[in-house]
């Protein structure tokens, strides 16, 4: 063997305990380095009483069956409607721009906030029928 190839296998060695030595630096500072802090969104928050004269929300469940023609369903202004629609064929349901699956073995559900008082339809979309409308009344 030559000098040259000595010293090269001398020179990498060296370079690999050098590499491997700042490896296990890096590892240490990583472990005593302190932890992020705590976000203020972990930490358990104390619960604001609501003033007294906010409106409460109200959570209104209703059920339609598409075989049932085109059922009326009343809600108020600023309820939560839980609204779930049956059927016995495989359709879309359409109600406030919103679109679900209906078919014999699950319900379209769908989870809404009654705003603005109106009457809004309940559509298949395939048949292209109204089964249902949804009308919001003003808050008393």
């Amino acid at each position: 063997m030559d000098d040259r190839t000595t010293l090269g296998r001398v020179l990498g060695r060296r370079f690999l305990i050098l590499v491997a030595v700042l490896m296990g630096l890096t590892a240490l500072a990583a472990s005593v380095a302190p932890r992020e802090p705590a976000r203020e969104s972990s930490r358990e928050a104390t619960p604001t009483p609501a003033p007294a004269d906010a409106p409460t929300l109200v959570t209104v469940e209703k059920a339609l069956d598409i075989e049932a023609g085109d059922a009326r369903l009343t809600v108020r202004e600023g309820d939560l409607v839980e609204l779930t629609v049956s059927g016995d064929e495989r359709d879309s349901v359409m109600v406030l721009d919103r679109i679900d699956v209906v078919d014999p073995t699950t319900p379209a559900r769908f989870s809404l906030l009654a705003g603005e008082p109106g009457e809004y339809p309940i559509e298949l979309l395939e048949s292209d029928r109204r089964v249902g409308t949804l009308v919001i009344r003003a808050e008393d």
